[in-house]
């Protein structure tokens, strides 16, 4: 005598079931933690040292709006310094600092040049710099 097999509709109901923990397990948790890796930046600093370390000129710029920063999202900052002092500026090397909405440093970055470089009176310099969480 053969086996009595189950209705289609709870077979359907048994698979999609499992389909979706499936689905749901990984993602649910992955999103999870990447939630709670994520940053909110609401503007920037830059500093520039000179070759013993000592601040040179320091810099803020709000980030148009603060903005959610997570993983694998990179994020690239260009910075331009102009020397409206009347002495020449030496700069050995760089950090761009991402601040969040309350003014805590969130992250921290830079470059070192292998020779310092002079910025004449007058004279603009590009900085940049690319982060990744």
């Amino acid at each position: 005598m053969a086996k009595q097999l189950e209705p289609p509709r709870t077979i359907r109901s048994r698979v999609w079931a499992l389909v979706n923990s499936i689905k749901r397990g990984p993602a649910y948790s992955k999103t999870a933690a990447e939630a709670s890796r994520a940053l909110r930046i609401a503007r920037y600093n830059l500093v520039l040292m000179d070759h013993d370390g000592q601040v040179v000129w320091t810099g803020e710029w709000d980030a148009g709006g603060a903005f959610e920063f997570g993983p694998r999202h990179s994020l690239r900052i260009f910075c331009e310094f102009t020397n409206h002092s009347n002495r020449e500026a030496e700069i050995a090397e760089y950090e761009i600092e991402l601040m969040s909405e309350e003014g805590l440093v969130v992250g921290r970055f830079g470059d070192s040049f292998g020779d310092s470089v002079v910025v004449v009176p007058g004279q603009s310099k590009v900085l940049a710099g690319q982060w990744q969480l």
